[in-house]
C-alpha cells in the first residue's frame, strides 16, 4: 500500500524544480497548491484525502506542465509528444515502485 511519503519522495525532483507547486499536510490529508506568478488570482488548491489521490494529482500536474512546455518549445509531432509523456508517466510510476520496495525492506 502506497503512503503519502512515498508519493512525495517519488515526485521529489519535480516538486523541488517547480516553484509554483507545493504539497502541504493538513488534518484532512495533503493539499496540492498551484500558484502561477505573476497572476495573483491564478491560485488552485486540491485536497487529496488518500495517497492515491495525491499520486493522481501530482502525476496529472507534472504531465500537463510537460505537455504545455513541449507544445510551446519543441518542433515534435503530436505522436512524439505523446510518447515522451508516456515515458515520463512510466518513470514516475517506476520511482514510486522503488519507493514502495524500499519501504518494505
Amino acid at each position: 500500500m502506497v503512503t503519502y511519503a512515498q508519493v512525495i519522495n517519488a515526485f521529489g525532483d519535480y516538486l523541488r524544480e517547480q516553484s509554483n507547486v507545493q504539497v502541504l499536510q493538513t488534518s484532512w490529508g495533503y493539499v496540492r497548491l498551484f500558484y502561477e506568478e505573476p497572476y495573483c488570482d491564478s491560485f488552485e488548491a486540491v485536497l487529496c484525502r488518500t495517497p492515491e489521490e495525491l499520486l493522481e494529482e501530482l502525476l496529472d500536474q507534472a504531465l500537463a506542465g510537460r505537455e504545455y512546455q513541449l507544445f510551446r518549445e519543441s518542433q515534435k509531432s503530436k505522436e512524439e509528444i505523446s510518447q515522451e509523456l508516456e515515458s515520463l508517466r512510466k518513470s514516475y510510476l517506476e520511482k514510486l515502485r522503488q519507493e514502495e520496495t524500499a519501504g518494505r525492506g
